[in-house]
């Protein structure tokens, strides 16, 4: 007996409570803060997405451009004679102008390895690295050979 009087007391609460909110329609406040945080984190996750994307796209764009920055001092290089090829900038980086002055260059000359040639004096090859340089990729190197032939 005592063990059904508080199960009385306890369902006919539930049924007063039941019966009230039955009644009514549209969202409580427990499923609207669910449905907010639910919602929250995937836009979070979203917005990860976007960021990281973002990211490499910048980079990849800096990439692309001091690599072509490079092909064009490589082909200035390539267009000098013999004798003109030397160092230019080695220990000082020197910005370009216009759009590009975030970026800079320098021409590297030295002796070539000895599997490609024996000259350590360079008076037939030269070893020519061109490296243009960003705060946001470091550096990009281009390396030719070229020959007094």
């Amino acid at each position: 007996m005592l063990y059904k009087q508080p199960y009385i007391l306890t369902l006919s609460i539930c049924t007063v409570v039941r019966g009230w909110a039955g009644d009514m329609k549209g969202f409580t406040l427990i499923e609207t803060i669910i449905s907010v945080v639910v919602i929250g984190i995937a836009f979070l996750g979203l917005l990860a997405v976007f960021t990281g994307t973002y990211t490499r796209a910048v980079y990849s764009d800096a990439m692309t451009t001091a690599t072509m920055l490079a092909d064009g001092e490589m082909e200035r290089v390539k267009g000098l004679s013999f004798a003109s090829v030397s160092d230019q900038n080695r220990n000082s980086p020197v910005a370009f102008s216009g759009n590009f002055s975030n970026y800079s260059w320098q021409v590297r000359v030295d002796a070539v390895p000895v599997a490609i040639a024996t000259d350590p004096t360079m008076t037939n090859y030269k070893k020519v690295e061109v490296r243009v340089s960003n705060g946001i990729i470091g550096y990009v190197s281009l390396n030719t050979v070229v020959t007094n032939y």
